[in-house]
């Protein structure tokens, strides 16, 4: 076993809630039980997916079985991995990828911006292929 967070293998057993064993990382201190995740990786992309290809949050959600909070920071993730490659792949590029409307709900992508915008997910002026890993 080793830690989601520092991949570290140095854990210890840290208690017991709800009957299940919890442990916690000596490295980062990190605290986690030893249960497979709800939904597999698998699933995530798959839902990532029909998100790209204009399936709406709610939709998603029910397919998949989850909340749509759950598809969201899917896609925030998603997002996050997408602009670490893009960094790799051009250091100096300075346009981001950008997640501007999900389903009927407009979001800010940062707190200060001052216009409302809306569409999927934005990669700039260069196309980029997205491969979820």
């Amino acid at each position: 076993m080793e830690c989601a967070r520092c991949k570290s293998k140095k854990i210890k057993k840290n208690g017991r809630k709800l009957g299940k064993q919890r442990y916690m990382c000596k490295e980062c201190r990190k605290t986690f039980f030893d249960t497979e995740p709800k939904f597999s990786e698998e699933t995530k992309k798959k839902a990532i997916f029909m998100y790209l290809n204009n399936v709406g949050v709610r939709k998603t959600a029910l397919f998949i079985g989850c909340s749509r909070t759950t598809i969201t920071n899917w896609v925030r993730k998603a997002k996050e991995r997408l602009d670490k490659m893009l960094d790799e792949y051009e250091p100096n590029y300075s346009e981001k990828t950008d997640i501007i409307e999900m389903d009927e709900i407009y979001t800010y992508v940062q707190k200060n911006r001052k216009e409302q915008s809306y569409g999927l997910l934005i990669l700039g002026s260069k196309s980029v292929l997205l491969h979820i890993t």
